[in-house]
């Protein structure tokens, strides 16, 4: 059978960290398993807000990687600024307009004038080494990922010239719809011009691939189409075969990753501070990534802070071994709109890692009925605080934490990276 050739077009790729990067370095691990031959087409310069440089260890020797160059706004804001790239494009401050008018003024001109993104002077010099790219080797499938959303426009100028190349869009989440866009001064000739933008892109793909079946519902309100599910998940390979056990003699709650502002869990921490002090000081929080600064401010409110340690971002092997060690991964879903359909890529790792999970977010989303489905945790809304209260206390004295253990083979899950790569390999074929 003759070996497929695809070219994946991604913005994010090692050394820059994330869930995003996980998604489609785990593609590339598991495609020539099944007789597919990709090929990377990535930034040279990129601006990114995390760096995991461990994340090179998980790429073959035998992977063909390409690069092209970007204009970046990011850079450019920075110099102005006095700030490093990382500081200015780490979504918990890039999209916060607290600060100075410097600050205020860059969020505004991001929003209105960077459309899909900031990441628009990536455009023009990756489309034509796509092309290149395209001829010299022979491409059968070619294969965009966002965000950033800007790759789809690379995508969509690539199948205007190839008409017959197949096109598969990777919509990791939404584009006009995305929730932090709520909170950024955009006019409507931006959200116009962005969901025009979309709607080509969306009109011209040959397959449409998004993460959560809430998303599909979502994406045919903006254009009715096919589209396939395929959603973030979990390498096998990366978790010990039997959780860690604790080591403190506390109960220990991990969250892993960033937070922004939507995201931050009014109702734990109130929970937590009106805890008896008795059982308060039974209690470990930890948190491990990047946080708006307001989430130290409510925790400041509360008279937390000695309940609960900031880490800073470890890499991504690291960050799993801590979450095989937790007795409870606290799992936040941002308080936006369309938040239901929101499956964040820690839910799979967290799922892997066979730990209790103490969710908050909406009852009806995606990622709440997964997690009542296999029986991971527990469920709470955004209002509820005498609930959380009476699990912690039960947590605590009785050990009474709801989960079910996965127990077989962990490859044949149904949210393994190997499992979802085949669902991928019928989409290329």
């Amino acid at each position: 059978m003759t070996r497929k050739k695809v070219l994946i077009i991604t913005y994010y790729w090692p050394p820059s960290g994330g869930a995003g990067v996980q998604r489609w370095v785990k593609f590339c691990k598991y495609l020539p398993e099944f007789n597919i031959e990709t090929i990377v087409l990535t930034v040279k310069n990129g601006t990114y807000p995390i760096i995991d440089e461990s994340l090179l260890d998980e790429i073959s020797e035998n992977l063909q990687i390409f690069y092209s160059k970007s204009i970046e706004p990011y850079s450019i804001f920075a110099k102005l600024t006095g700030k490093t790239d990382k500081q200015v494009s780490t979504p918990t401050t890039a999209f916060s307009m607290d600060g100075g008018l410097m600050q205020k003024l860059g969020v505004w001109l991001r929003s209105n004038f960077f459309i899909p993104d900031a990441r628009i002077g990536w455009i023009p010099s990756t489309f034509l080494k796509a092309k290149k790219i395209i001829k010299e080797q022979n491409i059968d499938v070619v294969v965009t990922t966002g965000p950033p959303n800007s790759t789809h426009i690379i995508g969509t100028k690539l199948k205007k010239w190839y008409p017959g190349l197949k096109w598969v869009m990777d919509m990791r989440d939404p584009w006009s719809q995305i929730f932090y866009n709520e909170t950024l001064p955009r006019t409507s000739l931006a959200q116009n011009i962005d969901k025009s933008l979309e709607k080509k892109a969306l009109k011209a793909a040959d397959e449409v691939i998004v993460v959560s079946q809430s998303m599909v519902k979502l994406q045919q309100s903006i254009y009715e189409r096919e589209y396939h599910v395929i959603s973030n998940g979990f390498d096998h390979d990366d978790f010990p075969d039997h959780p860690k056990t604790n080591k403190e003699q506390k109960l220990t709650i991990k969250y892993i990753g960033s937070m922004t502002e939507p995201a931050i869990p009014y109702n734990f921490f109130s929970a937590l501070s009106a805890l008896d002090p008795n059982l308060r000081s039974k209690i470990s929080v930890h948190f491990f990534g990047s946080y708006n600064q307001k989430v130290h401010d409510v925790i400041d409110e509360y008279n937390l802070s000695e309940l609960v340690s900031f880490k800073g971002y470890v890499p991504h092997l690291q960050a799993k071994n801590e979450m095989s060690s937790a007795d409870l991964l606290l799992l936040v879903i941002p308080r936006s709109k369309h938040n239901q359909l929101i499956l964040t890529g820690k839910l799979f790792d967290y799922i892997a890692a066979q730990r209790p999970i103490l969710y908050i977010g909406p009852e009806d989303g995606d990622a709440a009925a997964i997690i009542d489905k296999y029986k991971l945790g527990i469920c709470f809304d955004y209002q509820e605080i005498n609930p959380i209260q009476e699990f912690l206390r039960d947590a605590i004295s009785k050990n009474n934490i709801p989960y079910q253990k996965w127990e077989t083979d962990f490859k044949n899950h149904p949210f393994s990276r190997y499992r979802l790569t085949e669902k991928l390999v019928k989409l290329i074929e």
